[in-house]
């Protein structure tokens, strides 16, 4: 009998913080979602809707929507990109996707990729900043 390949699995050092924030972000090189504010179109009425959205169903999943950004710039070429911010509780924050994000996390992307269901590249990350900034009962950093 041959044994499955697996990966090493490392501890999480974000398992003892009582919330951890999560970003997640859609590239949007074709300027569908980020377009700039002063010039508000279709944009503008995506970011609106999923902001309205995605409040509500954070709170179904047990988490805290933090807000979203469309600002923001990825990689060598700063193509656009939109993000969201969730807190997620210790409880939710274990129990895992197969991507290795948590269960709520990927349930939060799955509908934001319903709303924007023409972008493919999400990333989805832990915001390291925020989370110690809640821990330490600090004030928590602006969105970037």
């Amino acid at each position: 009998m041959t044994v499955p390949y697996s990966r090493p699995v490392r501890e999480d050092p974000w398992a003892g913080y009582a919330w951890v924030v999560w970003q997640i972000e859609v590239l949007d090189p074709e300027c569908r979602i980020s377009e700039p504010y002063a010039s508000a179109g279709v944009a503008f009425l995506l970011a609106q809707e999923s902001r309205e959205v995605m409040v509500d169903f954070a709170g179904r999943l047990g988490c805290v929507y933090e807000g979203c950004k469309d600002d923001g710039g990825y990689g060598s070429d700063k193509d656009p990109c939109y993000s969201w911010w969730f807190r997620v509780p210790r409880a939710e924050h274990v129990r895992r996707a197969p991507q290795g994000w948590p269960v709520a996390v990927e349930e939060a992307r799955l509908q934001l990729n319903r709303m924007f269901a023409d972008t493919q590249h999400w990333l989805v990350t832990v915001d390291g900043r925020r989370t110690r900034a809640l821990a330490a009962g600090e004030p928590v950093p602006p969105l970037r």
